[in-house]
Formats: C-alpha cells, sequence, structure tokens
C-alpha cells in the first residue's frame, strides 16, 4: 500500500468546497474477531473533540448526520445524573394539551394521530433532541461535480406491500404506505446493454439476503496467507461456491444452509414464541438442525446490519420473522425491494407533510416531498395546532402529584443552554427505554425494572462518495462482502440503483459520481449481548472522524487497490452517521418465552397520562411496526 495516499492533509475544497479533512472472517467463519473475557465499558465522558463529529455533508442535514455531540454529551449527563433534580431558572413556561417527546418515525405518527383526531381548539407540542426530525431515518446530501448526490443515514429498504382499499382497516407498512400515498412504482436507471452485465441492490440490505443475493452482483473477498494476495469470488451462490477457497465440506454444509427452507410450522405467535424465544438463533441452528458454525457466521452478516449483533444474541423468534434458513423458503421472484434516496428519511418527509404542510416547500407530490428543502421556520409557528421543536433534549417528565389523579404532566427540556418547562395533559413518551429511564422521574418501580431489560447495539453508516467507480465495474461487482480479520473496517458495502424522482436524477455510470455506503455493526461472538453493546459503543464514541476515515481508506485500499482504486482520485468525501443506540437487540427472552412476561407488553400499559411508543417495542425495527406503536401510544394517552 502507498503511504503517500494518507500521509497528507487536503482541503475540502479538493472534496465539495467546505473544511478541512485528513486522507488517508466474521464472513463464512473464517476469521471471527476475537472475543475478550470482558468487553470494554463506556467510558464515563467520552471526550467528543471537535475531530469527532466530522464533515456532514450539504443541505438540510449537513449539520445533523448520526448522534451529535450534543445529543450524546445531554445524554451522558443524563445517565450520570448532572442535571438537578428541580428546574428553577426556567427560560420560559407554556401549555399543550399534548406533548410528543420524540420525533422519529413512532414521534411523527403520534403526531398524525393527534391531526387526524384533535378536537377544537386542542394543541400539541413535539419535541426532539437532534437539529432535524427522522431518528435514524435521516439522510445525507452531497454535490459530486455538480451531481447532487442522497444516501440514508440509517433505516433503508422496504417491501413494496399489498394494497390496501381502506388504511384505516389495516396496520403496520400497507397501512402507512397506503395512507402516506407512497407511489407503487418507482423509476431506477436502466444498466446499458453495451456495458458487461451487472446487477444492482436497491437498498443497502438485499443483497445480504438469501434469495435477493442473486439479483445484485457480489464479490466475496477471501484474505489471503498476506495481506495483498486475498481473492475475489463473484456471485459466488449462483456458482454454488465453486469460485470460493472454502473447503469442500464447509461449501456442502453453507450450500445446505442455504437451500433449507421453513422447517417449523405453527399454528399462532403464542406458540413460536414459546418454542424459539428460548434459545439464540446460533443455537437453533447448531443444536435443532445441525449445522456447523459457519452457517451461523454467514447468517451474522444480515442479522447484525438488521438488528444489530449477530446470531448469538439474536432470539430464534426474531429470525422466525425474517427470511432466514430453517424458517423461510426463497423469497419469490415477484417480491420487490426499494429504497427511497435518502432511505427511510422519504416516509418521515411524508409524515411531516401531513403534520405541517409547509414544512417542506413544494407541491404535495412524492417528488417534492423528497426532495424539496426543509422549511425550518414552519416547524414551531405559534398559532399552529401542531408545532415542532428540535434540538430540544427533554431532560425530566413527572406527573403534577400522584398520577393516578394528577391533571397534568410537567416536562422540562434544554435548548441552546437554557431551560424551559410545558405542561400538557397528556405526554407520549416516543422515545427509547435506554433515556426514558432517566428522564421519566415518576416511573412506576414495574415500568422501571421492564426499561432496565432492554439491551441496544450501535451502529455505522459510513457512506462515501465517489467522483467514479470505475474499480468497482472493473471487479464486476455492485457489492462487497469479506472475510473480515483483525484491523479490517466493516463487513460490507455496495452502491445502490438510485432512484429517479422528478429533477433528481443521478446517474449510473462507472466515470460519474456515487455513493458507496457501509454499513457497519459492533458484533463480537462469545460475548454477552451487554458486553457486546458496550464494546462496540465504547469504539463508536473514541473513533475518531480522522482515524474512523484512515480505516475506510486503508479497507477500500485492500479490497480494491488491485482493480485500480486511488482515494485521492476517486473519492469526493465521506460522512460518518454514529447511533449509539441504534437497535433494540431482540434477544432470547425478549418476546417473553423465557419468563412468560415481555418488558414490552409492561411498557405499552404506560401509567397515568403518559403512554410510550417507540420502534424498539416491536423487537424487528422498521417504519411500519414503528408507526403502529405512534399510533397505539397517542389512542391510549388521548384525552
Amino acid at each position: 500500500m502507498n503511504k503517500s495516499l494518507f500521509a497528507r492533509n487536503i482541503t475540502r475544497r479538493d472534496f465539495l468546497n467546505g473544511t478541512s479533512i485528513g486522507m488517508g472472517g466474521m464472513l463464512l467463519g473464517l476469521g471471527a474477531p476475537t472475543a475478550r473475557s470482558s468487553a470494554l465499558a463506556y467510558s464515563p465522558r467520552p471526550s467528543l473533540d471537535p475531530d469527532w463529529y466530522g464533515y456532514g455533508g450539504v443541505g438540510d442535514y449537513r449539520l445533523s448526520h448520526g448522534n451529535t455531540p450534543e445529543v450524546v454529551a445531554n445524554a451522558h449527563r443524563l445517565r450520570d445524573r448532572e442535571f438537578a433534580a428541580s428546574f428553577d431558572q426556567l427560560e420560559s413556561e407554556e401549555e399543550y394539551d399534548y406533548v410528543i417527546v420524540g420525533c422519529g418515525i413512532a414521534g411523527l405518527s403520534a403526531g398524525l394521530e393527534f391531526t387526524k383526531k384533535r378536537k377544537n381548539g386542542q394543541s400539541c407540542l413535539m419535541l426532539d433532541n437532534h437539529p432535524i426530525f427522522g431518528g435514524e431515518a435521516k439522510e445525507n446530501e452531497f454535490y459530486v461535480n455538480g451531481t447532487r448526490l442522497i444516501a440514508p443515514q440509517g433505516s433503508n429498504g422496504f417491501f413494496i406491500p399489498q394494497a390496501v382499499d381502506d388504511p384505516a382497516t389495516a396496520v403496520g407498512d400497507p397501512r402507512y404506505y397506503a395512507e402516506l400515498g407512497l407511489p407503487r412504482e418507482y423509476q431506477l436507471r436502466d444498466w446499458p446493454g453495451e456495458r458487461k452485465p451487472l446487477k444492482f441492490c436497491a437498498d443497502n440490505y438485499g443483497y445480504l439476503v438469501k434469495g435477493l443475493q442473486e439479483r445484485t452482483s457480489v464479490g466475496h473477498f477471501f484474505n489471503g496467507e498476506h495481506p495483498d494476495n486475498g481473492t475475489w469470488a463473484i456471485d459466488m451462490w449462483t456458482k454454488q461456491l465453486k469460485n470460493t477457497p472454502l473447503s469442500q465440506a464447509r461449501r456442502e454444509s453453507l450450500l445446505r444452509w442455504y437451500h433449507t427452507g421453513a422447517t417449523r410450522n405453527y399454528d399462532s405467535e403464542a406458540e413460536a414464541i414459546a418454542d424459539l424465544d428460548t434459545m439464540s438463533y446460533k443455537e437453533f441452528l447448531e443444536k435443532k438442525l445441525g449445522f456447523g458454525p459457519e452457517a451461523a457466521a454467514y447468517s451474522d452478516l444480515f442479522l447484525a446490519s438488521a438488528n444489530g449483533l449477530g446470531s448469538d444474541a439474536t432470539s430464534a423468534y426474531a429470525a422466525y420473522k425474517l427470511p432466514m434458513s430453517g424458517f423461510m423458503d426463497m423469497l419469490p421472484p415477484e417480491l420487490r425491494r426499494s429504497s427511497l434516496p435518502g432511505g427511510n428519511s422519504g416516509f418521515a418527509r411524508h409524515f411531516l407533510k401531513r403534520l405541517i404542510p409547509e414544512g417542506i416547500e413544494g407541491k404535495d407530490r412524492f417528488e417534492d416531498i423528497i426532495t424539496g428543502r426543509i422549511n425550518f421556520q414552519a416547524l414551531d409557528r405559534p398559532g399552529n395546532p401542531l408545532r415542532m421543536r428540535l434540538s430540544s433534549t427533554v431532560l425530566s417528565v413527572a406527573h403534577d402529584g400522584a398520577s393516578d389523579s394528577a391533571d397534568s404532566v410537567r416536562l422540562v427540556y434544554i435548548r441552546d443552554g437554557k431551560f424551559h418547562a410545558v405542561r400538557a395533559k397528556a405526554v407520549v413518551m416516543a422515545t427509547g427505554s435506554w433515556i426514558n429511564r432517566h428522564v421519566v422521574r415518576d416511573l412506576p418501580v414495574d415500568l422501571a425494572d421492564a426499561c432496565s431489560k432492554f439491551q441496544y447495539a450501535p451502529f455505522l453508516v459510513a457512506n462515501v462518495a465517489l467522483n467514479n467507480w470505475r474499480f468497482l465495474y472493473k471487479l464486476g461487482i455492485s457489492a462487497a462482502i469479506w472475510d473480515r480479520v483483525d484491523g479490517d473496517f466493516g463487513y460490507t458495502c455496495n452502491i445502490r440503483n438510485p432512484m429517479q424522482v422528478g429533477d433528481y436524477q443521478p446517474p449510473l455510470d462507472p466515470d460519474k459520481p456515487v455513493v458507496l455506503s457501509f454499513y457497519t455493526p459492533f458484533y463480537y461472538p462469545g460475548l454477552t449481548v451487554a458486553e457486546q453493546g458496550a464494546k462496540g459503543g465504547a469504539e463508536l464514541l473514541t473513533t475518531s472522524y480522522h482515524d474512523y476515515e484512515r480505516q475506510i481508506y486503508a479497507q477500500m485500499m485492500k479490497l480494491f487497490g488491485s482493480s485500480g482504486f486511488n482515494p485521492k482520485r476517486d473519492v469526493a468525501g465521506i460522512i460518518l452517521n454514529r447511533w449509539g443506540h441504534a437497535y433494540s437487540v431482540p434477544y432470547p427472552g425478549f418476546y417473553g418465552g423465557k419468563g412468560g412476561i415481555a418488558p414490552r407488553d409492561v411498557i405499552r400499559k404506560g401509567y397515568g397520562r403518559v403512554a410510550f411508543g417507540h420502534s424498539e417495542l416491536d423487537g424487528l425495527q422498521h417504519y411500519g411496526p414503528a408507526a403502529d406503536e405512534g399510533r397505539r401510544a397517542f389512542n391510549q394517552a388521548m384525552i
């Protein structure tokens, strides 16, 4: 590797006219990361120096990519009880009928319920700690050589659901896909017939799913005895693994796993939970179906990207709800998977357009909602029945008196370093239990105990804007999976076939710009769920932008250097999206299979004038179930 590629500092003007930056296996069980005897703990107060957050791109989301330094600092101050028990120096105090805490998909759905069911004169305030709404459904934006590129910060990808005539009679994806008015047909770029054949994934997950992987040109990279002599296996599943360096025994085991369909059939969800939520998916594969460790190791690639941790930490019931071997046959070819330009930010933006029509510039049509600029001034406009206030971290929620008889709930939040109070007749906490247990001051013991049962995993999405992607074209791939060894960054990356929306017409040409996305989990088989989450969180919080940038360049040189990749020439910019509590891990017992009572069911009861609704309560976090949780919580709190 040529060190000069990483040794100098260059200005962002070399990239996108901004500030300066520096240049710089779990797969198949062949090279799993070493599990230490004990996990790293979160540092009491990570030092987030100016180099931690890094470049944010351009456009409305440039100041909010992943957890911001302010969000991280306030969360740790809450955890460490550094905020006062009472707040005397208040800048303001307001009254609303409803307050919704959290403007992710669940909170936005709760807000939509308010707009549909509000009584005359009722008001609602939505509060969120980030500079922009959406939770993890946000987007990054680049301008590269005059081309606008949009990429997801986190959640993205969906199957187009079955059409419904009346959304009110449906739940989950079908309900909200119809209610929000999403199209049922999308325009992608055609791949020119004169070029070598190449297949593209529409999102950042499908190429990891059996039955869908064959629809993408995927390269698997296997390490050799020396760092510079690894080998590629292109479309290895289509070729029955014959082009891999695996032994015949491992090939046969993996092929058997890959082609194993549904082996269980249950009469009810309760029966499935009772049988499967008592074990991990790894235990199910190895103890119930007799597979070797390579099956669980390959399963980890998708499970860790979809759930935060791998098969050893994921309930077999959670795997049963996903397209995993042993529980599901091959997906039908007519099943269509898509991703909006900014991932699930497209759903968040559609919610906002319903809540505050002037919140996004343009008409109430798909192309304007997806590509229009956000009108921040419209979000918190006095006189609106629903107002959204961003960069507002809620520090305290408590009833004015006993929760079973109080007429109101008092909230205190911090914004621009100043404390503000709000009184409401009802509150929806559309936030995760990791924060609720510290914010809700009069939380009953049983709910506090249920909140403590949730386990979380961090996640990093690194979006690399490229001037060109000739090095991928030369290999004949649009997605890569590698046999990870110590010192490697990530596990997978891919470019999408970009959706064409109105005036947003990104190219699909090896000589033109594109975004290469690394969806990067932190999982360490052999450690407990809590230890894996803590160790991953420590890495996420203590690694600087500069160090991650160097790791990404080094990984790309390792994978693509031989096919012509040159970071000085080919990379236009990198945005890191760090999510400290990206996933609520659906560990064995999460659904109540071990003890009979699931913590999520306790939390769903709420108490007094406070209701809880968040994507974590479903166990498999996705826009449809998240919206269901928000709707349920609002209706529970409705006055």
